[in-house]
């Protein structure tokens, strides 16, 4: 296997878990905004890392075929935190402003 897959997913597993661990926290000390801003400076560099993870494995199907199975599979690994990401993020802002309806 490449080094490169084994990158990307790393890269997408680390953000993985440290995003579900801020969720955690967040969840923990509700109402406070004390992790708010690590939140969106860990979103802005998830979202530049995982781009660039996702373009390289992209560029490097076309490049090395015989390894297609495993770099499909390392794209969806990296995809995979797309929903995982809108999904903390309704809950948490549904949770700090609930709505009246």
């Amino acid at each position: 296997m490449n080094i490169f897959i084994t990158t990307s997913k790393t890269i997408a597993a680390s953000s993985f878990i440290i995003g579900t661990i801020l969720f955690a926290l967040q969840l923990f000390f509700h109402h406070s905004y004390i992790l708010v801003y690590p939140g969106i400076i860990f979103i802005i560099v998830a979202v530049i890392l995982n781009t660039i993870a996702l373009l390289g494995l992209i560029i490097y199907l076309f490049v090395n075929p015989k390894e297609k199975h495993e770099i499909i599979k390392t794209c969806g690994m990296v995809l995979l935190n797309i929903p995982i990401a809108i999904a903390y993020s309704i809950i948490l802002i549904n949770i700090e402003f609930p709505s009246e309806f």
